[in-house]
C-alpha cells in the first residue's frame, strides 16, 4: 500500500526535497511512485546539484586513496572529528585504484586497464576500456559538456615523452572513443598526469614544444585546459607572479583554479576567482617552504583554515595565520595518495536518469 503524498503543491515538494542531502533522498525514492519519478527526474537532479554546489565547502568532501591501496576513503573535513569513511569501490580487483578526476559528484577512476565513472553517493558506476593505442601511455581528464548534457573523458597519449601526442575523447552518450587530433605540448612526465577539473573542464600544466626542453628551468609552464564543448585545447592566463618565476604547481582550491608559486623560501597560493579572467587572480595566503617540501591546497575548512595534502602521506588542516597545522587521521597503507574534492549528488554516471548498474 502506497503512502499518501502530503497535500502540498508540487513545486513546494520539489523545492523542499531538492535541498535535502543525498542519503535521505535515496530512501525517499521508496515512499511512492510519484516520489521515485520526481527524485530520478533529470530536472530535479540538476536542481539538487545546483543547491549542493551553492553551499560551497559545506557540501564538499575529500576523496582519497593511497599508492598501495585498493580502497577509497571519504573525509568529512567539516565534521568535528574529521570523519573518515571507507567507500565501497566498484569492480574491485587486485590492481590499485587511481582517482583521475571529479565533476558534479561523479569520480573518474582508473582500475587496472579499465576506467570507471562512479558516483559513490548513489553507488552507481559505469566501466569502459581505455583507448587502444599501443605506442604510448595516456593521461586522462574528466569533463562535463553542459551544451550536450554529457560527461566526456579525454585521453592524451604521448609517445616516448615527446610531442606530438594523440588526443582521444570518450563521450558517455555515444559510449565510444574517437581520435580528434594531435597535441604539440610537452608534459612533465614524472608527475601524475590526470587533469584538474575546473569549470567542467580538465586542466594540466604543460609547456609548448617550441619553447625547448622541459628540463630547462627557464622554460615557462602553460596552464592548458580542454574545452569539452568545442573539443580543443586552450591556454589559460596565469597570475603576474611576484619576484619573478621560479616554480609553479597547479590544482583546484574549492571551485577555483589554483596555482602555487614557489620562490625564495615561500609558497604563494593564488586562485582565479572569475574563470578565464587574468585580473581575477588573487593571492590568498603564503606557506613557508620549510613547513613542507610539497603540499597541495584543497579548500577552506572552518575559520579560514585550509584543508591540504602535506608531503606525500598527510592530510592536514593548516592555519595560515598561526602558520601551523594539525593532521587528519587517514589509513596509512601507502604513500603518494590521490586526493580530490567531490560533492554528494544524484547525478548518474550512465547519463540522464538511468538507474541501472
Amino acid at each position: 500500500m502506497e503512502l499518501e503524498l502530503p497535500n502540498l503543491p508540487d513545486e513546494i515538494i520539489f523545492n523542499i526535497l531538492s535541498r535535502l542531502p543525498v542519503k535521505p533522498l535515496c530512501r525517499y525514492k521508496s515512499v511512492s511512485k510519484p516520489w521515485l519519478a520526481l527524485i530520478t527526474d533529470t530536472h530535479f537532479i540538476k536542481s539538487h546539484l545546483n543547491h549542493q554546489s551553492a553551499k560551497g565547502n559545506q557540501s564538499q568532501k575529500v576523496i582519497l586513496t593511497t599508492s598501495a591501496s585498493q580502497s577509497v576513503y571519504s573525509v568529512d573535513y567539516q565534521a568535528p572529528d574529521h570523519n573518515v569513511a571507507e567507500l565501497e569501490v566498484p569492480c574491485k580487483c587486485k590492481s590499485k585504484v587511481e582517482i583521475m578526476g571529479s565533476c558534479n559528484g561523479v569520480i573518474l577512476l582508473g582500475i587496472g586497464n579499465e576506467l570507471c565513472l562512479w558516483n559513490p553517493s548513489i553507488r552507481m558506476y559505469r566501466k569502459f576500456s581505455q583507448p587502444e593505442d599501443p605506442r604510448g601511455s595516456g593521461w586522462f581528464g574528466l569533463g562535463y559538456d553542459s551544451v550536450s548534457d554529457d560527461f566526456k573523458v579525454v585521453s592524451v597519449v604521448i609517445h616516448s615523452s615527446r610531442p606530438p601526442g594523440d588526443v582521444y575523447v570518450f563521450t558517455l552518450k555515444h559510449s565510444s572513443w574517437k581520435w580528434i587530433g594531435n597535441i604539440h605540448y610537452i608534459y612533465k612526465s614524472y608527475q601524475k598526469g590526470d587533469g584538474t577539473v575546473v569549470n567542467g573542464m580538465p586542466h594540466w600544466l604543460w609547456i609548448r614544444s617550441s619553447d625547448g626542453s622541459f628540463m630547462d628551468s627557464s622554460v615557462s609552464k602553460v596552464i592548458l585546459c580542454f574545452d569539452v564543448t568545442e573539443e580543443k585545447f586552450k591556454e589559460v592566463p596565469q597570475p603576474n607572479y611576484e619576484h619573478g618565476y621560479i616554480s609553479i604547481d597547479m590544482g583546484i582550491f574549492g571551485e577555483w583554479l589554483c596555482v602555487v608559486h614557489d620562490h625564495h623560501g615561500r609558497n604563494d597560493v593564488w586562485v582565479m576567482k572569475e574563470y578565464g579572467v587574468k585580473e581575477s587572480w588573487t593571492k590568498l595566503f603564503v606557506v613557508p617552504s620549510d613547513l613542507s617540501h610539497y603540499f597541495k591546497p584543497l579548500c577552506y575548512a572552518k575559520d579560514e583554515k585550509v584543508v591540504m595534502m602535506f608531503g606525500w602521506d598527510e592530510l592536514v588542516i593548516y592555519d595560515p595565520k598561526e602558520i601551523r597545522y594539525t593532521c587528519i587521521g587517514i589509513p596509512q597503507d601507502g604513500e603518494l595518495f590521490d586526493v580530490a574534492l567531490y560533492v554528494e549528488s544524484l547525478v548518474s554516471p550512465h547519463g540522464g536518469n538511468n538507474t541501472a548498474n
